[in-house]
């Protein structure tokens, strides 16, 4: 299963380690039979938004701690060379590179907040759904591997 997570996704992960999307990205590092599809515009993109004043300051994370939370996604990425040029989402244009690079890395789920490419539903045969749907498909398939917080006493 190869899965590209929006930057509003990893934004989430690294802001609010017990949300769902730090959940999904936990899993998503568990299993070898799932794969996180990035590229260097989605790095990028994580990277300038992290380092924002407004989110720095706000949530208190130094440089260092961004530049250390970019550098573990791009290492356990599977890094894609964007050759598509898909012009999707005219009311949100920047959208279109996660749908390249899920497109150019064979991504079978988009997992993205965004509500421009959420309402597309899916994209050249990629499902796109949020990280609340994203964790109930890998539950179904991985359930017998996976605890669910509640019977953990969290």
């Amino acid at each position: 299963m190869r899965i590209a997570l929006d930057t509003n996704v990893l934004v989430s992960a690294f802001i609010s380690k017990r949300g769902q999307p730090a959940r999904l990205l936990d899993i998503l590092l568990t299993f070898p039979e799932i794969q996180l599809v990035s590229s260097a515009p989605i790095l990028e993109e994580l990277g300038d938004v992290l380092s924002r004043n407004e989110v720095k300051e706000r949530f208190h994370y130094s440089a260092r701690d961004i530049k250390s939370f970019v550098r573990a996604v791009r290492n356990v990425s599977v890094r894609v060379k964007i050759k598509s040029n898909f012009k999707v989402v005219v009311d949100d244009p920047k959208d279109d590179v996660v749908l390249n690079t899920a497109h150019d890395g064979r991504a079978d789920y988009i997992v993205s907040g965004d509500h421009h490419l959420r309402g597309l539903r899916s994209f050249k045969g990629i499902k796109i759904v949020s990280p609340n749907q994203m964790m109930r498909i890998i539950m179904r398939k991985f359930s017998e591997f996976i605890i669910p917080r509640e019977r953990l006493g969290r």
